[in-house]
């Protein structure tokens, strides 16, 4: 089963790591309001590229965020 890992690093540590499985999140995504993919994707994160793509063409995408005043880089990546 194909899984999206979330990670999140704080100074170049990874301090969180998260195993998702797809299909579940694929049926969820097709919920999504317009607005709120428009969204990520001017945030830089593409969904559909995340859950639609074959594994061995997908690329990990990277989104900085601040989270308790502490600046973070969250990575995604297909597995």
């Amino acid at each position: 089963m194909s899984t999206l890992l979330i990670e999140k690093y704080v100074d170049g540590t990874c301090v969180e790591k998260l195993h998702l499985p797809v299909t579940p999140l694929q049926l969820l995504a097709k919920l999504l309001p317009a607005k709120a993919r428009r969204d990520m994707l001017r945030h830089g994160l593409d969904i559909d590229a995340l859950l639609n793509d074959p594994p061995t063409a997908f690329t990990e995408q990277w989104l900085d965020v601040e989270e308790k005043k502490v600046a973070k880089r969250i990575r995604i990546s297909r597995q």
